[in-house]
Formats: C-alpha cells, structure tokens, sequence
C-alpha cells in the first residue's frame, strides 16, 4: 500500500514539473499567424547587397518550424500569440499594401519595422487593428504621404518612432501630419512615454497642439519638422520629461521663469530663434546633462550660474553671437565631456591648458584667440579624442597635438597657417585619426606622402596654397570616404589610381589646374555619390559611364575642356540617384539625349549652359527644381512639356535659337518659378496672358525677342517681382503705369519697343517706389517728362554707406542680370550690385523742363534724357548727385550756362551735353578738365576748355599741373574692380568702368590689357601735357 501511494505522489509532482515548464512539447505558434508571417515575407525582398549592416532575419523561417523561433518573433508564453515583431535592420524592400497578412496578427503588442525601404508606402490606416500595440517603431523606412488619424486610435502606445521617412524616387516627399491627425494623436495617446517625429512634414501643425502632449512623455524629439510659430512655454514643465529636442524648426522660444520639469537632463534646441542673452531659467535644470543651444543667435556672455549645472557632459553654445571672454568657472564642470564654443565673438586670450582640468573630456571645440604655452602642454588631455580649434589666427601647427594620442577628429581650417606642412604633424594621430580638416589656411608646397593607411576616412585641404601633383600614396588610404582638395595649385592629371579607393563617397578636385583626360578607373568607385572637378582644364571626350553610375547624386564638371558629343545610354539603363548635374562652360556639342532625363527621377538641378548643344529643348524630369541651357544653339518652339515640370524655381533659356510662340502655361505652370529667362531668342506672339495668382515670380526676363502686342495685366499678379526687363521687343502699348503697385520692383526696362502716348500721372502715392533701374528709351512716349513718378523713386534718394562685401540682386542659385547704357556703350551687367541706380528716358519725344528736385535722387550712378525735346535750363541742384557716374543729356534744347557745381562731381567719369543751345564759359576745374570736346559740341555760344573757342572776359585759368594734383589724390571705387574704362587721364576715381560688370575668365582677357595699356598711355600724354604748361 505505501509503494502505491509513494507512485501515486510522485506522479502528481511530475504532473506538476511538466506544467511549470517554459515552454511546452507541442508548437506553440499557431499556425494561422504562421502562415500570416511567411505570406508578409513572401511580398517583401530582402535586397542585402545593399547595406552591409543587413541582419535579414527572414532568411530563419521555415515553413513546418514553430515561428516563435524564428528570429525577429516573439510569442506570448501561454497563448502562443506573437506579440512582439522586430524586422528591423533586415534591408527589407516592397510596398505594404492594405491587404497586407501583417494584419492578421491583431495580438501584437510591438511592431518594429525600422531601417528598411518600403517603397513609399502610405503609412496604412489598417494599423488600427493592433489594439493592444504598445511600441510601434517605423523610422528610417521610406514611408510617405500622410500619417493617418486611425493611428491616434492605438490608444496603448508607449513608444512611437516616425522618423526619417521620406520618398526616395521621384519627387521628394518627407512624411506629413496634418494639425488634425496630430491633434487627436496627442488627445489620445494619454500613455505615451517616447514620440519621435523627426525630419516629418509638420508645417500644417498648430503648436497649440504642444499644449496637450501626454505628462507621461519622457522623450520627445521633433527636430527638422518644418514647425513655425512661438513653442508654447507649458513644454518645458511636462513632470517626466528627460529629454527634449527641437532643433532645426523656425521656432520662437519664450522660457518660463519658474515651474521647469525637474527631470529634464537633454536640452536640444539648436538652430532655433532664442535672439536674446541665456535665459536664466535655464539654470533650474539641475539635473541636465546635455545643452544645445547652437546657432539660436544668442548675444551676451556666458552666464556665471551655468556653474551650478554640475551634471552637464555636453555644452554646446556654437555659432552665435555671444561676447565677452569665456569665463574659467566652465571647467569647474567636472563632469564634462564634449565642449562646443566655436564661432562665437569671444575676446581675449585663452590659455588653453585650463581645459585640462576637465579628466573626462573627450572633445573640445573653440573659436577664439589662444595662449598655446607650446612648451608645457605635453599630455595635458589624455582622452581627447576630437579637437577643433577654426578661426583660432593660428599661424602654426602646436606642437602639443603630437602628444593627443587619442584623437581621432581634428579640425583647423579658416586659421592663417602658412609655410608648409612640417615632417612631424604627419604623425599626429597615427593610428587613431579618422578625420582632419585643414581648410581655408595658407599652406603651401606639395602634400606629401600619407602616413595613414586604413584609419583616417576625411581629409578636407580646401582653399590653400597647395601645389604640386596629388601623391600616389592617398591611393593607399584603403579607409578614404572624402577627399577634398579643391581650390589649391594643384596641377598635373587627376590620378587614376584614385579608382582604387573603394569606399570613396566625396571627391572635390574642383578650382585647381588639373589637366588631361578624365580617370576612368573612378568608375571603380561603387560607393561615389559626390564628384567635383569644377574649374580645371581637362581635357577629355564626354566621360558618359558617369551617367550610368548608379550612386553619384552630385556630377560637377562645369569650366573645362570636354569636348564632343554625348551618346545615348546604353541599355539597360537603371534609374539614377542624381540630383545636381553641371556641365556647363565646356564645348559639348551636337544633342542631348533626353534618355537621361528619363531615368534621373531624383534631378533637382541641370546646367547645360555656354557649350554648343542643338536640336529642340530637352525638357528635364518633373522633380527638376533649376534648369539651365543658356548660351547654346538650341531651336525650335519652346514645348508645352516644360510645363509638366511643376517644381521648377528657375529656368534659364536664354542665348538660343528657339522661335514660335510661348506654350500658353508657361506664366502659370509652377507656383515655385521665381525666375524665367528667355533673353536673346526669337520668340514672337504675345506674352502669354495667364500668370498663377499667388505665384512667386522674381525675375521675368523676356528681352531681345520679337514679343508683340500690349503688357498683360495679370502681371500684377506677380507681387514678388523685383526685375522685369522686356526690352528690345516689338510691343505696342501706352506707358504701363499699373506697374507701379507692384511692391518689390526695382529693375523695369522696357527699352527699345513701341510704347506711345503720354506718360500719365501716377494713381499710387508712391508709384515704383523700390524701383533702381528705369529705362523707357527708344520708344514713342511723348508729352511732358514724367516728372511724378521721377520725384517719387524714393529707392534713388538714400545714400547706402554700408561698407563691405558688395551685394548682388538675386540668391545664391540664379543671380539676375541686365543690359544698360554707361558711357554712350550697351553693357550688360553681369551681376546687378544692389546700391546700381540709373535712369533712362533717351530717345522718346518727352518735352518740358529738367525739375529742380532731380538733386533730390542722390543715390543715382546714371542719368540719360538724351534724343528728346527738352527745353529751359540745367538746374543747379544736378550738383547734388555726388554719386553720379555718367550724363548724358545731349540733342534737346537746354538754353543757359553749364552749372558750376557739375565740375565738382568727383564721381562724373562721362558728360554729353552736345547739341544743345547753351552758352557762356565751360566751368573748370577736377573732372571737366578730362572731358573731351565732343562732350560740348554743337553749342554754338559755348567756350573755354576744351573747345577751340575761347572765352572773352574768362577768369584766371586754374593751372593743369593743380588739376591734376587734386585728380590724384583719387576717390576710391564703390564696388570691387575687375576691369575699369577710364573716362579720363591719370586720376583714380571711381567713375564710370566696366567694374559694374564681372567680367568672366578668358574671354574678356583682351579687353582687360586694351584698358589698361590705354590707360597708361593716356596717363603718360595728360602729364607731358602738364609738364609743358607749367614750364610756360
């Protein structure tokens, strides 16, 4: 009997073992959401050539195996639900579609589907079916379009990850939130710890919204979302908050002065509005460890009670405006690991040894005069493993970086380091070195032969004196990812076995004097996506396997020799990740094969210009932002196919051949133009009479063509418009006053058309009121000067005495240009300066007097009023314009005396007042005595120098010899000089010149040496001259 019952309690306890086991004998996966999962696989690739951090998880399921097995799956220990799907990292690609069997399993708790490609697919409304999903992580996996309300229904979400989606093919589309889905998102998700929204579309989203965010958040990151507006304050006082980040937004922040979250320890808030000192609040964070604050335009001194953070490992306050000296309390900071205090204007000297104190810091950044004590830094940092030390005015390597034997990032450029590179600092970091910046200094001789050969991955040497060939042993650097060596001396040919460099991405070559063919062992270079050998001299046929590379986004090759035509592609031909493509100023001919255009569905910009391409208009991919083919020979009738291309921002055709009638969409196509050119063709019709209300047109450049018929009045349409040149035309209109409301002109030139009729008085109170260039010459306008829009230019009377880099009209993608007449010469301005004023009205039929408030543009650089009827005298107020450059108001019918105060124009480099009825004596004295008769011909009663007719009763002559004196002592130029055409002898005053245009490379060389030996000449005859009259 006791054997039986010791039988029967021993069974009872394995009975018991058995139902405490983990895990059971039979599958626990059902096989409903097995087969779910080998059907979501089924509809994807796992495409793993192309990112070797791939860890294709998929490539574990079997089917027949229990799926809670397979990796990436997690089930539920007692139903045997998944509950859990990680597919991230696994290179997956395919469109999720919303019939998806992903679906099918409605028990997931965590769904992460991060760091794949899915093709643009929508973010599905069918999420909604993952009730009881807790973590949901879609970052980084080529989503698109809209996220959908449906998702705000996943009321249990802990953790959600949209970042960093965007399409990749075609037009690029970050993913987008409206207000209303992300109103409800944060209405709902009461639970929410962790939100991550970075790089989203989020410009539709009011930041009232910010008000209702979860208190439970503890993380919460939306950083390049395209937010505007003021941040509400209540953000900084969630209780659990720990880190917060908002950078690259165009936010304005207000901090709260009291009633901070506690718990924040991140602070990122970088390249965002702050515009005032480092608020003190910010000194309640006693618990922040990381504080970024850069480029928010703070001004000030860093704070004294930044001391009290003492749990602080990251500060960084760089790139803004901060002053004062950078106090010593910052290393009472124990704690610190990376400092960034760079491009600030800070004062004084710093001894950097200070900065030794901090044991644990790891990186150190500064911008600001140092005290390097050469002699007693020798292992004075012993962790730092990243050192940058820009606009430092150091003017040597400091020895003390050969005892930093961690360091792997260094960064010296915009410095004044000159000589060349000694022997010793090629052994800086040997061994560590992963990234050296040497740019924007003046060092010279030859780059000498590397010492790395694995480690370091970016070498940038930009902007130095660097001559030489480039040396075979960078070949060597197996770990090279960015070369940059653009804007040296460097000669000879580009190495070819810089092919060898399989990890090469970035290659800038460009502004040096690189000569022969182009290498193509750089097709070698699978991993190449940048390339730059700009403004060289090579020499090559078309190198056209660069098309077909299928990683290049950038191909610059614009201001060399390539020569000959370019053949189509050969088949197959993959799309491409192109997006910026410039071949411009070479001398490529025959036609372009738009095969291309076809398969570079990623092309954001195109410059075709100054070769010689033919045949019709190649129109670019619908993505193409700026598109440029001026100065070719290309024909034909501008297609309505351009039209198609809704994205474009410029479009420069200038220079070509084309003819027919405009497309009528071309006014209308894209809200995005700002800029149309079409100048020197032989467009004919009308202008196309339809222009999108709430366009962005900037600059409408339609001149030299064979345009008929009136201006269309949709042009008040174009509220930005700031240049209309139409010039040069065959257009039949009266004087388009409307154009006065236009708030931003500042170039008008109608020259050279058929406008007639009388010039109306203005119906605005400040007509053209930012108006600087007005030219109506060579038209039919008749009837009184146009003394009631003259008057009101209110842009020509202010003075601008800002010194400093000049200012050119247009942005850094298309700067404008325009054709004027300076010194009796037609000259295109290549580059507008922003202070260039002048005035036009030449050959019209205009009658009555010059006003006296003509003194009162004092702004102005020229005035032209020649070939009209204009009577009475020349008012003395003329005297007032001290900036001005050429006059010219010849053939009319001025009666009087010249006014005296003309001849102290020191600026007055051209006068022509022939053919006019006046009299009496030529004034003398600084500028007028340069003027040549022909400056005062045909005025009969006119005399003096330097008319052969002298003057009866004429006061004492001032002598040459003073004249010249007083020219000498110069006036200096208002803009930077390429060339000057002198309108007198051997004075330096900064006259009327071809220094308003910027004369482009070889082609104006002759011109540039005909002035100046001109000018010597002249300026040897001006002084025998006065020799000889002072020895009389």
């Amino acid at each position: 009997m006791e054997f039986y019952q010791f039988l029967c309690v021993l069974f009872c306890l394995s009975g018991q073992l058995l139902l405490n086991l983990p895990f059971s004998i039979a599958q626990l996966c059902r096989p409903v959401q097995s087969d779910a999962l080998l059907q979501f696989n089924d509809s994807l690739n796992a495409e793993t050539d192309t990112d070797s951090n791939c860890d294709p998880k998929m490539t574990t399921w079997k089917n027949g195996l229990d799926c809670c097995s397979w990796d990436g799956v997690t089930c539920d220990n007692v139903t045997g639900n998944i509950i859990d799907l990680d597919l991230s990292y696994s290179c997956l690609q395919g469109t999720l579609h919303s019939n998806s069997s992903l679906f099918a399993l409605r028990h997931l708790q965590s769904l992460n589907l991060a760091f794949n490609n899915f093709s643009s697919s929508p973010i599905l409304p069918e999420l909604s079916v993952f009730a009881e999903l807790r973590h949901l992580n879609f970052s980084h996996s080529d989503f698109s379009g809209l996220v959908p309300i449906e998702i705000s229904f996943l009321s249990k979400l802990v953790l959600l990850d949209l970042s960093y989606n965007y399409k990749t093919s075609g037009n690029f589309e970050v993913l987008k939130i409206e207000n209303t889905a992300f109103k409800i998102l944060v209405q709902n998700l009461t639970e929410l710890m962790e939100l991550n929204l970075d790089f989203m579309d989020m410009s539709a989203v009011s930041l009232s919204s910010f008000m209702n965010l979860s208190s439970s958040l503890t993380f919460f990151s939306a950083s390049d979302c395209t937010l505007k507006g003021e941040l509400p304050p209540n953000i900084f006082s969630l209780p659990n908050l720990l880190d917060l980040n908002l950078e690259y937004n165009d936010l304005t922040v207000s901090f709260p002065k009291s009633n901070w979250s506690k718990s924040l320890e991140s602070l990122t808030l970088s390249y965002i509005s702050i515009s005032s000192k480092i608020p003190d609040s910010i000194g309640e964070f006693k618990n922040l460890k990381t504080l970024d604050l850069s480029n928010c335009t703070l001004t000030g001194s860093i704070p004294s009670w930044l001391v009290n953070l003492t749990k602080l490992t990251t500060l960084d306050l760089s790139r803004n405006e901060l002053t004062g000296h950078i106090p010593s309390f910052v290393v009472k900071l124990e704690q610190l690991m990376d400092v960034d205090l760079s491009f600030n204007n800070f004062t004084g000297v710093l001894d950097l040894g200070v900065f030794s104190t901090l044991k644990n810091l790891l990186a150190l950044r500064l911008t600001v005069e140092l005290n390097l004590m050469y002699n007693s830094m020798n292992h004075t940092f012993p962790k730092l493993e990243t050192l940058g030390l820009p606009s430092c005015n150091l003017t040597e390597f400091p020895p003390f970086l050969n005892s930093l034997k961690m360091l792997r990032e260094l960064y010296l450029s915009k410095n004044k380091i000159g000589g060349q590179i000694p022997r010793w600092f090629w052994d800086v970091g040997k061994g560590t070195l992963q990234y050296l910046d040497i740019s924007s200094n003046l060092i010279e001789g030859g780059i000498q032969q590397f010492p790395w050969k694995e480690l370091i991955v970016y070498f940038w040497a930009t902007n130095n004196r660097f001559s030489g060939e480039i040396p075979s042993s960078i070949c060597k650097v197996s770990s090279l990812i960015s070369l940059g060596l653009a804007r040296n001396n460097l000669s000879g040919s580009i190495p070819q076995c810089l092919g060898n460099l399989a990890n090469l991405s970035i290659l800038d070559l460009s502004a040096n004097k690189f000569e022969g063919t182009f290498p193509r062992s750089l097709d070698s270079c699978a991993s190449l996506a940048f390339l730059n050998v700009s403004h060289n001299r090579i020499n090559d046929t078309f190198p056209k396997w660069l098309l077909e590379a299928p990683s290049l986004r950038v191909i610059a090759l614009q201001f060399n020799e390539f020569h000959g035509q370019i053949d189509p592609p050969t088949v197959p031909f993959h799309p491409s990740m192109l997006s910026y493509f410039s071949i411009s100023n070479n001398n490529l001919r025959g036609q372009w094969p738009e095969e291309y255009f076809l398969h570079w569905l990623n092309l954001r910009t195109v410059d075709l210009s100054n070769n010689r391409f033919e045949g019709p208009l190649p129109i670019p991919p619908p993505t193409t932002r700026f598109y440029f083919s001026a100065n070719n020979k290309i024909g034909g009738k501008v297609s309505p196919l351009i039209c198609n291309t809704t994205k474009l921002r410029a479009l420069d055709l200038s220079n070509n051949s084309l003819m027919g009638t405009l497309p009528e969409c071309l006014m209308s196509f894209s809200k995005n133009l700002s800029v149309l050119n079409l100048r020197m063709n032989m467009i004919h019709g009308v202008i196309p009479r339809k222009f999108a209300e709430d366009n962005n047109l900037r600059t409408i450049d339609l001149s030299w063509n064979r345009f008929e018929g009136t201006l269309p009045r949709f042009l008040l349409h174009c509220e930005n418009l700031e240049v209309l040149d139409l010039g040069n035309n065959r257009m039949k209109d009266m004087f388009p006053d409307w154009l006065g409301t236009l708030p931003k002109l500042q170039v008008l030139v109608l020259r050279s058309n058929m406008f007639h009729g009388f010039v109306s008085s203005p119906r605005e109170a400040r007509p053209f009121s930012e108006l600087r260039i007005f030219d109506l010459s060579n038209n039919n306008l008749s009837g009184p000067l146009p003394i009631s829009y003259i008057m009101k230019l209110t842009a020509m009377m202010y003075q601008d005495k800002r010194q400093g880099k000049p200012q050119y009209m247009g942005d850094g993608n298309y700067q404008d240009s325009v054709m004027v007449t300076m010194k009796g010469l037609e000259i295109r301005l290549v580059k507008i300066l922003t202070v260039f004023t002048s005035i036009d009205l030449s050959s019209n039929h205009f009658g009555g007097e010059l006003p006296v408030y003509i003194g009162n543009l004092k702004s102005l650089k020229g005035l032209k009023f020649s070939h009209n009827n204009l009577k009475g005298y020349i008012p003395l107020s003329i005297g007032n314009l001290t900036e001005l450059e050429w006059l010219d108001l010849s053939s009319n019918k001025f009666i009087g005396s010249i006014p005296q105060d003309l001849a102290d124009l020191t600026s007055l480099a051209f006068l022509n007042l022939s053919e006019n009825q006046l009299s009496g004596p030529i004034p003398r004295g600084r500028q007028f005595n340069t003027f040549k008769s022909d400056s005062f011909a045909m005025n009969p009663r006119l005399c003096g120098f330097p008319l052969s007719k002298t003057c009866t009763n004429n006061p004492r002559e001032i002598p040459l010899v003073t004249i010249l004196r007083e020219n000498d002592t110069g006036h200096g130029g208002w803009f930077e000089w390429r060339a000057i055409l002198m309108g007198y002898g051997c004075g330096t005053v900064g006259g009327v010149s071809l220094g308003y245009v910027v004369l482009g490379s070889r082609k104006f060389e002759w011109l540039a040496g005909l002035l100046e030996r001109k000018g010597a000449n002249m300026g040897k005859k001006w002084r025998r001259n006065a020799r000889r009259s002072y020895q009389r």
